[in-house]
């Protein structure tokens, strides 16, 4: 008894070119490759039976694809011929879980679970399952992972936070900016050779952590090994002071940074700098309050020659920042408004401090973190210095033009 007659299949030669490229591609499904050659033979001529004696599959399954094949060209003609072999849609398990519910779920992730009375400062999913099933009795059960699952189609990422800035209210801000802005575009476009502008700011606690193990040179295909114990010797302070218009850096390593430590370090920076022959001084500072003592104020009063101003003259913060800002005497500080730090040039170089010797050192002591720290700041001097050019549109420094000639005194004291 004769079976049933296969349906006669006859391919265009685009068609046919499209399939042959399937059957070839290293990158293609197997199972789709195979379905490209049943409906290659039996547009042949070949019967489903022969079909399935040549790729060793059942005459069933070649029947399936040569009819399938068919039916989802008459349907959609204009189709990919790769779409025509691909597995329908199934329907998939319904939903155990309604959206009520997970709008609760919602509800939960995104609120602090302190409300939850947990001591946590954010869910994980074990946590959540705890909360939907032992204490709200959302569900009877549940799998943290599909809790997870449905915090990622919602885009909730829980263990991951940014920082995000709430600046106080400055109401100086925009006069301070545009004073900062002036001097380091003047110092960067037409310095003066008898008055330094300098940006100033202290590096705090540099940690001198000594490392149990030493470190494993990178190898091709491997990155260098740093071992991750280590051991505490202390912490540092450093002062440092940048002269903007060569970008040369001075630095004072300290124990603290008390008003008398700051006073002192900044009175012995600033005389090495009249000691290189500058007569006058812009300083470019933040308002932090070591930076408008009383101590500081009687340092400058004595390098500048000028009396020391009577304490109710400077018996507040503002009297003493307008004293130590007043231009009429030749060191003048000006201050960067709060939370504008992209304003201070140092900035940048403590991050070049961090990146090359601090991240990855190991340190035996206070005294070698020191030694290291100043041994870099002679390195940076003479090797990686260059000046600071300022574009008031932008919030980055660049590379300005060739060094200007630095003065044998500034060389000797840097």
């Amino acid at each position: 008894m004769g079976g049933r007659r296969a349906q006669v299949l006859e391919l265009s030669d685009a068609e046919r070119a499209e399939l042959e490229a399937l059957t070839r591609a290293s990158s293609a499904e197997v199972r789709i490759a195979e379905r490209a050659r049943i409906v290659l033979l039996a547009a042949s001529g070949e019967t489903n039976a022969a079909i399935g004696t040549a790729l060793g599959i059942s005459a069933k399954t070649a029947g399936k694809w040569r009819r399938r094949y068919l039916e989802r060209r008459r349907a959609k003609p204009d189709k990919a011929v790769g779409k025509r072999l691909v597995d329908a849609t199934r329907p998939g398990h319904p939903d155990t879980f309604d959206e009520c519910f997970w709008v609760d779920v919602l509800a939960i992730a995104t609120s602090d679970p302190k409300e939850s009375g947990r001591p946590i400062t954010h869910w994980t999913s074990e946590e959540l399952v705890d909360e939907i099933v032992a204490v709200r009795g959302l569900v009877e059960s549940i799998d943290a992972s599909t809790v997870s699952r449905f915090l990622s189609q919602a885009l909730l990422q829980p263990h991951r936070s940014k920082y995000w800035m709430n600046r106080k209210d400055d109401p100086d801000f925009d006069e301070r900016a545009a004073d900062v802005k002036q001097y380091l575009v003047g110092a960067s476009e037409n310095p003066s050779p008898d008055r330094a502008t300098v940006s100033v700011d202290e590096k705090t606690g540099m940690q001198a952590k000594e490392c149990i193990a030493p470190d494993q040179p990178m190898k091709p295909g491997c990155p260098a090994r740093l071992e991750y114990e280590y051991k505490r010797h202390g912490t540092l302070v450093l002062f440092g002071l940048m002269v903007v218009n060569m970008g040369h850096m001075i630095g004072v390593t300290r124990a603290d940074r008390t008003n008398e430590t700051t006073a002192d370090v900044l009175r012995s920076l600033f005389e090495l700098l009249f000691e290189a022959g500058y007569k006058a001084i812009d300083v470019i500072l933040d308002q932090l309050n070591t930076h408008w003592s009383v101590p500081l104020i009687y340092s400058v009063a004595d390098l500048c020659g000028l009396p020391r101003p009577d304490d109710k003259d400077i018996g507040t913060g503002k009297q003493r920042r307008r004293w130590l800002s007043d231009p009429n005497k030749p060191i003048v500080f000006h201050y960067t408004p709060r939370h504008a730090s992209w304003l201070n040039p140092i900035e940048i170089w403590f991050s070049v401090l961090a990146r090359k010797v601090l991240r990855r050192g190991s340190f035996r002591s206070t005294e070698d973190l020191a030694a290291r720290v100043e041994h870099f700041i002679s390195y940076y001097n003479e090797k990686l210095a260059h000046p600071y050019r300022f574009r008031p549109w932008k919030t980055k420094n660049m590379r300005g033009p060739a060094r200007p000639k630095v003065k044998g005194a500034w060389k000797k004291a840097a």
